[in-house]
Order: C-alpha cells, then sequence, then structure tokens
C-alpha cells in the first residue's frame, strides 16, 4: 500500500490544473521583467511566496505522478467486471476551482484563507484514500475503471484490454484500500 506521504503528493498533484491556472490568471508578473524581477529578490514577500510555492507545486506534481509510471508492480491478481467509471474527478475538480481561483496575491487573509481550504481538502483526500481523483493521470495515459467489487483500478489499459485480461492474473501495486495501479509495462 502506498505511505501517507505518496498520497499527500498525489493530492498536492490533483491540483497541477490550477497552478498552472493560477500562474496565468496572475501572468502580468511574470510578462515585466521589472516585475519578475521584484519576485526573484522577493521585495513584496506574499507575492514572491506565492510564486516560489507555486513553481515548486508543479514540479513536484510532475515529478510524483510520474513515479507511477516506474513504480514496480509487486502482487499478481485477476480483476472482474471492470467498468468505466462515471467518476467524480470533474466534480472533484469544479468545486475547488472558484474559490481557490479568486485568490488575491497582494492579500495575506486570502492567500491564508485558501491555504486553510487547501490544507482542509488535503486532509480528506488523505484520509478517505482519494488517490485516483487526479487529473494529472489522464495527462499522463492512465484511466479511472471500477470493478464490481468496488475495486478502482488506475490504468494505461483500455477498457477493451482490460475486458480481455478480466480472468487472468496481472500484476498490479496496492495504492491504498481497493485502489490499484495496473501498467502494461509490469516493472515488477
Amino acid at each position: 500500500m502506498a505511505p501517507v506521504l505518496f498520497r499527500i503528493g498525489l493530492f498536492i498533484s490533483s491540483f497541477s490544473p490550477l497552478y498552472l491556472l493560477l500562474l496565468l490568471d496572475n501572468y502580468e508578473y511574470l510578462i515585466s521583467k521589472s516585475k519578475l524581477w521584484e519576485i526573484l529578490l522577493f521585495n513584496n514577500i506574499s507575492i514572491s511566496l506565492f510564486f516560489l510555492i507555486l513553481f515548486v507545486l508543479i514540479i513536484y506534481s510532475i515529478w510524483i505522478v510520474s513515479r507511477i509510471k516506474t513504480i514496480s508492480l509487486n502482487e499478481r491478481q485477476a480483476f472482474e467486471d471492470v467498468n468505466k467509471t462515471e467518476d467524480n474527478l470533474l466534480s472533484y475538480v469544479v468545486t475547488y476551482l472558484v474559490p481557490i481561483l479568486s485568490i488575491n496575491i497582494l492579500e495575506i487573509n486570502s492567500l491564508l484563507v485558501n491555504a486553510g481550504l487547501f490544507l482542509l481538502l488535503g486532509f480528506i483526500y488523505v484520509k478517505n484514500s482519494l488517490v485516483y481523483l487526479n487529473p494529472l493521470f489522464l495527462f499522463f495515459g492512465f484511466n479511472i475503471f471500477l470493478t464490481s467489487n468496488s475495486e478502482v483500478l488506475i490504468s494505461d489499459y483500455s477498457i477493451t484490454e482490460l475486458k480481455q485480461l478480466e480472468h487472468e492474473k496481472i500484476w498490479y501495486r496496492k495504492l491504498s484500500y481497493k485502489i490499484y495501479l495496473i501498467r502494461k509495462t509490469s516493472l515488477h
């Protein structure tokens, strides 16, 4: 099973599209040389910290999800009755998009309230093992499937390929309770 720190990393990466939207929303600080120097020299602490944290989160997000491509698959099991999931991924992202996009980086209160919201969401995400709610999986070629036993499969296989493998034992990595990573290249 994936350790708590790995699940925290997956939570952080689940908001990566939002990080990019925040960069776009505040692009005026990045296109002006004078404002860029102000950020780099920490002339305005809140703005500089905002961009520093944002860039660290983006890089970390890409790194943690790229680990999914290389992490070893260490167990074998047959999965039955695999179906596409009508996932809550879109509602997960959209629900928190508006409040977090309303961040005013010039106001400390706005930054603190949104940081609090982010921490609350992180606690819920990690505590409930919602590691499959991550839009970056789609960008890295993974899909989310559900079995009749309520198992969540994160896989780069198509639904057709998984259906063909239903009665075969395939390599997987358990990420959390009833959440499994299955890849075409097993690296076991």
